[in-house]
């Protein structure tokens, strides 16, 4: 996993997880449990919380589901909107909404290139 510095921030808000910043749920999942490791997130059912919705978004994405699993990222965003500044810190609460905005995209890719069936529908 890889941080990077972002230069003159206060040191609470220095270490935003990129890891490999993948659009992938995986990615994702470890940037929450990196931003619980180091007290970006400060509560741990909050943390949980998040977690809980990512699991159920991969499981979602494994079987096919990608509007299942866009659902749980657009909760997994508002969820960390309304703790932003509260119980996550604002930067990283930023940095975790970009990273599933993305991570939607890429589904929204999957569901564009899934090959059709050639039957028609009606």
């Amino acid at each position: 996993m890889a941080f990077v510095l972002l230069g003159a921030q206060p040191a609470h808000a220095q270490d935003v997880c990129t890891g490999d910043m993948a659009p992938t749920i995986a990615a994702l999942q470890d940037c929450v449990s990196h931003a619980l490791a180091i007290g970006h997130i400060d509560n741990a059912g909050i943390g949980n919380s998040l977690l809980s919705k990512l699991d159920a978004a991969q499981r979602a994405q494994d079987r096919g589901e990608h509007a299942v699993a866009t659902s749980l990222l657009n909760a997994f965003i508002l969820e960390v909107e309304a703790q932003a500044g509260k119980h996550i810190d604002e930067a990283h609460a930023s940095h975790m909404v970009a990273h599933a905005e993305a991570v939607i995209a890429a589904l929204g890719d999957q569901v564009a290139e899934r090959p059709r069936t050639g039957r028609a529908l009606g």
